[in-house]
């Protein structure tokens, strides 16, 4: 008799209540964001260098690059780049996006995280993008 895949009771993940106490603040999601870029420390996306200062004030970026002299953060280079966004609003999208089984619409972003309908239309541009498969 073949084995059945585990039932929904044994599955393992997060849920909406989960993921709003990871991510009570933009600093819990940026301290995130930062761990899961770069696990060994801050490097930077233009020339890889792990020469890195971090700016106490965070004006202009809160990263300095002290080889290649270019300011950055955790968003540069990735879909969250040139977003105002804050980036406790990009996890939540990305659980959203991640977690619904037949995708979601840019209105049901919208209602649930509390954005404009053209933010929400913007953040299901950009995650769609990058999981677009080439």
């Amino acid at each position: 008799m073949a084995r059945k895949a585990p039932g929904c009771h044994e599955r393992k993940g997060l849920s909406p209540v989960d993921i709003t106490r990871m991510f009570p603040d933009d600093a819990a999601a940026e301290e995130w964001f930062v761990k899961n870029r770069w696990p060994t420390g801050a490097r930077c996306p233009e020339c890889e260098s792990r020469n890195v200062q971090e700016r106490p004030t965070r004006k202009p970026q809160p990263y300095r690059c002290r080889d290649c002299r270019k300011d950055f953060s955790v968003k540069t280079g990735t879909l969250m780049h040139n977003s105002k966004l804050d980036l406790q609003t990009w996890a939540m999208a990305l659980y959203l996006f991640s977690t619904a089984l037949k995708g979601t619409s840019s209105t049901k972003i919208h209602r649930d995280l509390g954005v404009t309908q053209k933010t929400a239309w913007f953040l299901a541009h950009r995650i769609r993008e990058t999981w677009r498969t080439r």
